[in-house]
């Protein structure tokens, strides 16, 4: 059984303060950060918000699936030539030139170095719930996400990962319900 954790993956975390910084409305729907990246300083036009946040929708959906190719190299050991295989990774928010500050996200991500995410490198929960964890891998659980997102959220992307916040990953009763319900649905076929 193999599965790999990552936490705040910074291609991730480039849309989601993108995102965030510009009050982008997407229709993929996106828990509140935590905490809130500062707004950005270059405001957008509408014509710029509109195409901007069906651009963002596209570009998330792009960046999974870049993701799940991936998963795939990774899961039969052919990571040799991989961009030539699978591409280099959608980076749309960083090919908005100024409208991305890089110095922001920078400051935000270093936010994001608090107690709850060195409790979640330290305690490993997926330690506590090898039954539940054993079971998701067997439905297809490749890969754990954990995000800087506010509250208690999961949900199971693509057949592969499971994206939740660190408080769904941290908590007692929500991580084992995340990992329950992770592929359920295919259960029933």
């Amino acid at each position: 059984m193999k599965i790999t954790t990552t936490v705040d993956d910074e291609f991730l975390l480039q849309y989601l303060f993108f995102r965030a910084a510009h009050g982008l409305r997407s229709s993929t729907p996106i828990p509140e950060l935590e905490p809130d990246p500062p707004p950005s300083v270059r405001h957008l036009s509408r014509v710029q918000q509109a195409e901007w946040d069906v651009a963002w929708d596209q570009g998330w959906r792009d960046l999974w699936a870049w993701r799940s190719r991936l998963d795939g190299c990774r899961n039969t050991g052919t990571m040799h030539g991989l961009f030539t295989r699978i591409g280099k990774p959608p980076l749309w928010p960083m090919e908005r030139g100024a409208y991305f500050d890089r110095d922001a996200f920078s400051s935000w991500k270093e936010t994001l170095i608090d107690a709850d995410r060195n409790r979640a490198a330290r305690e490993r929960p997926e330690n506590r719930f090898v039954a539940e964890l054993a079971s998701a891998w067997r439905r297809g659980l490749h890969e754990i996400v954990v995000l800087p997102y506010r509250g208690e959220f999961y949900r199971s992307v693509g057949g592969f990962a499971l994206e939740l916040s660190r408080t769904s990953y941290l908590s007692p009763t929500s991580f084992p319900a995340a990992l329950s319900d992770f592929g359920a649905s295919r259960l029933s076929r």
